[in-house]
């Protein structure tokens, strides 16, 4: 009976948390090969290698042109998903810029509310921005696993309840 009980509830704990993962693997050609800052297409234009990770329909490593700005480069991204924090983006160069500044925090509200670029950074090559998600978006995401928790819980102590009896 005991060896049941155990059974069960080890069936029941190894469900939690088993998400499917959706993102897909890179392969060796989603990332830069060569040590080259600038490239240019067939045109003729500028093109640039600049990493999006966070809270981003789309995160990823992104060739754009150069004098791209943030709007335009999250919208690479897909925009942000619901529930970014877009008061702390935050910005790291690959190498440190003339000031010697190599981490920079941006306030993207500004610009949603007023359409203000003024507090735009200019992106560089091999910049990673990275968009964080809210305090409050990440602990929604997480009821479900608290509550599939209590329940395994739940079930576990009614079934050892009936067996006891």
């Amino acid at each position: 009976m005991i060896i049941y009980r155990y059974l069960i509830l080890l069936i029941l704990l190894s469900s939690i948390g088993a998400e499917e993962n959706t993102n897909p693997v890179p392969t060796f050609s989603d990332f830069q090969i060569s040590s080259e800052r600038y490239l240019t297409d067939e045109n003729g234009n500028i093109m640039m290698y600049v990493n999006i990770w966070g809270h981003v329909s789309n995160p990823g490593h992104v060739l754009v042109y150069e004098g791209i700005d943030m709007a335009t480069l999250l919208s690479y991204a897909g925009g942000p998903k619901s529930g970014a924090d877009l008061e702390n983006l935050k910005l790291f160069r690959e190498v440190p810029d003339k000031n010697g500044q190599i981490a920079y925090e941006v306030n993207f509200n500004n610009f949603i509310y007023s359409g203000d670029r003024s507090d735009f950074i200019e992106i560089k090559p091999n910049d990673t921005i990275i968009i964080p998600r809210t305090n409050f978006n990440y602990f929604i995401s997480n009821v479900g696993t608290i509550s599939t928790l209590l329940g395994v819980l739940n079930l576990y102590f009614t079934i050892s309840r009936n067996f006891a009896n």
